[in-house]
C-alpha cells in the first residue's frame, strides 16, 4: 500500500491548519489524514464495486491488525504507534470506512437525516480522532468535533455538487429539491430558486458549527487552534459558495493559498485572545 509519502501542501485544505502543532502530533495528524485518504482514493477510484469492496475490506484488516500491534503495512504501522502515544481509538476510523463503503453504489439521499449519518461517518469519524490526538476525549469535546466535522461535510457536498453528481451521487436531499421546486438532473443557473436552495444548504451547515463552537468555552477551544483554523477555513470556503451560488453550477470552488493562510492567521489570533477570557 502506497502510504503516500511527501508534502500535503497541495493535496488538502488542512495543511496550514496542521502546521500550528508541535511535529509529533502534527505527524499523527498526517498518518490519520493518509488513512481516510486511502479510503477516499479506493471509494473514488477506478474499479468495480466488488473490486473496491475488497480494497476496503484489505483496510479494515489492516487498521485491525494495527490495533493488535501487529500491523505489517508501513502506513499501519505508524498507525499502531499512535495508540499507545495518544490511546488512539478504534471505532472513529471504523466510522470512516463505514461511509466511504455507502459510495461504492449510487447515492440518491431523500432526507436530510441520511445525510446527517453519512456526515456522521466520513467526517464526524475523523473528528473524534483528531480529539484523540488532541488529548480530549470528554463529550463536550467530542460534540465539538462532531459537529464541527459535518458543518465541514456540509460545505463539501455543495461545493461538490456537481462533481458528486458525474460520479453518480446526490448526497443533497431529494426532499429539499422537491421543497423548492428543483429537478436535480436539469439545473438552471438563472433558477432563482437555486440561489435560495443554495442558502437553506448553507445555512443549515452554519447551524453545526455553531452548535461545534457552544460545545466549548472560549477558554477551551483556545486550546485547538488547530480544529479552529481547519474550521476558519472552511467558513472562507462557506462564504465564498454562498457569494455566488451559480458557480457551483459550473465547477469546483476553490480558495487559494492567501485564503487559507488569512484564514488560519485570522484562527490563531482569535485563540491567543480567548486565551484571556473568563
Amino acid at each position: 500500500m502506497d502510504s503516500r509519502k511527501g508534502s500535503l501542501e497541495n493535496k488538502t485544505s488542512f495543511y496550514y491548519p496542521l502546521l500550528l502543532l508541535p511535529r509529533a502530533k502534527r505527524e499523527a495528524m498526517e498518518a490519520l489524514y493518509r488513512f481516510c485518504w486511502e479510503a477516499d482514493e479506493i471509494a473514488d477510484g477506478p474499479g468495480s464495486p466488488a473490486e473496491k469492496r475488497g480494497n476496503l475490506s484489505r483496510l479494515r484488516r489492516h487498521l485491525k491488525l494495527a490495533f493488535q500491534n501487529r500491523a505489517k503495512d508501513p502506513l499501519f504501522q505508524r498507525l499502531q504507534t499512535l495508540t499507545p502515544a495518544f490511546r488512539l481509538s478504534r471505532e472513529p476510523l471504523e466510522r470512516v470506512l463505514q461511509g466511504v463503503e455507502r459510495d461504492l453504489k449510487p447515492i440518491r439521499f431523500k432526507t436530510f437525516s441520511e445525510l446527517h449519518q453519512y456526515a456522521l461517518k466520513v467526517a464526524g469519524g475523523p473528528g473524534l480522532a483528531c480529539m484523540d490526538i488532541f488529548g480530549f476525549k470528554d463529550k463536550a469535546h467530542r460534540d465539538y468535533a462532531e459537529n464541527l466535522g459535518v458543518f465541514l461535510q456540509l460545505v463539501n457536498v455543495v461545493r461538490d455538487f456537481q462533481e458528486d453528481k458525474a460520479l453518480g451521487r446526490q448526497y443533497l436531499p431529494m426532499e429539499d429539491f422537491k421543497r423548492f421546486h428543483l429537478n436535480p438532473v436539469q439545473l438552471d443557473e438563472t433558477n432563482s430558486q437555486w440561489k435560495l436552495f443554495v442558502e437553506f444548504q448553507l445555512d443549515r451547515a452554519w447551524s453545526f458549527l455553531e452548535k461545534a463552537r457552544k460545545s466549548l468555552s472560549l477558554s477551551q477551544r483556545s486550546q485547538l487552534a488547530t480544529a479552529e483554523a481547519i474550521g476558519s477555513v472552511y467558513v472562507k470556503l462557506y462564504q465564498k459558495l454562498r457569494a455566488n451560488p451559480t458557480r457551483i453550477l459550473k465547477g469546483r470552488t476553490g480558495l487559494s493559498k492567501a485564503d487559507k493562510l488569512i484564514s488560519v492567521l485570522g484562527a490563531v489570533g482569535r485563540c491567543w485572545l480567548w486565551k484571556w477570557a473568563k
